[in-house]
């Protein structure tokens, strides 16, 4: 009897676990050209406002930080970058830079795209 109780907690925690641990973010939802409304709607809020700026002609920038739930069995951080209140890029930290431990660097409009 005292298995069978055993084999049920054990059953039952199991599945409580489960349902804490989850995968990542889904960035799946996430398209270029979306309003930081839209990515709230589809992903979520985030986790932090990771850096911002604003520049002389009114333009803007912005990066939105997703952190993994507590209970994940791969975490990945997540940024999104903002221009004008726009998506124009988003991956983890160090698809923006080259290197997992710099942060993203002065945004320039005039370099191009590889």
């Amino acid at each position: 009897m005292r298995t069978i109780k055993g084999l049920v907690a054990g059953a039952l925690l199991a599945v409580m676990m489960s349902g804490c641990a989850s995968w990542n973010v889904d960035i799946s939802r996430l398209q270029l050209g979306m309003e930081p409304e839209q990515v709230q709607e589809a992903i979520g809020k985030p986790f932090a406002i990771r850096a911002a700026k604003m520049y002389n002609d009114d333009e803007w920038s912005e990066v939105w930080e997703y952190l993994p739930p507590v209970f994940t069995w791969e975490p990945k951080v997540y940024w999104i970058y903002f221009e004008n209140g726009k998506v124009v890029q988003w991956g983890e930290p160090g698809d923006f830079s080259g290197s997992a431990a710099s942060a993203v660097k002065e945004y320039n409009p005039n370099k191009g795209a590889r």
